[in-house]
């Protein structure tokens, strides 16, 4: 698989996400929530604005890297392989098992695919 390919499916994901994150948040608050508490809602509001330029300048550094060469691509993903290796942690253990949270797998596909594309991509870049 050409890294220029996963590096803009990796990119383009991570700045649709950002923007879901930045402009959305506040419908999804009440599916990720298992409380009414206001201040809880409030809290993760405000976090996700947090993340949103984090994980915009994720997909930024992808998209604008896209066309390096072979060696360097293979370093942004591989970058992009440990820093997600950590958030799937976080996500099973920590997020899974927090009751506060209505953590779902189903919440996190789109990720997952993601992931497994950059896993792919790396071992396979052409």
């Amino acid at each position: 698989m050409k890294t220029k390919n996963s590096l803009t499916i990796i990119g383009v994901f991570n700045i649709l996400m950002s923007l879901v994150m930045a402009f959305g948040i506040k419908d999804m608050i009440p599916t990720m929530l298992n409380t009414d508490i206001q201040e809880v809602a409030r809290m993760v509001e405000v976090m996700h604005y947090g993340l949103f330029p984090a994980i915009f300048t994720i997909g930024l550094i992808c998209v604008l890297c896209r066309n390096e060469s072979v060696e360097t691509a293979k370093k942004i993903l591989l970058g992009y392989i440990i820093g997600t290796s950590i958030l799937m942690i976080m996500f099973f253990t920590v997020f899974a098992n927090e009751p506060l949270m209505n953590f779902g797998i189903e919440m996190v596909i789109p990720d997952i695919i993601i992931y497994i594309g950059a896993i792919f991509g790396y071992f396979k870049a052409k």
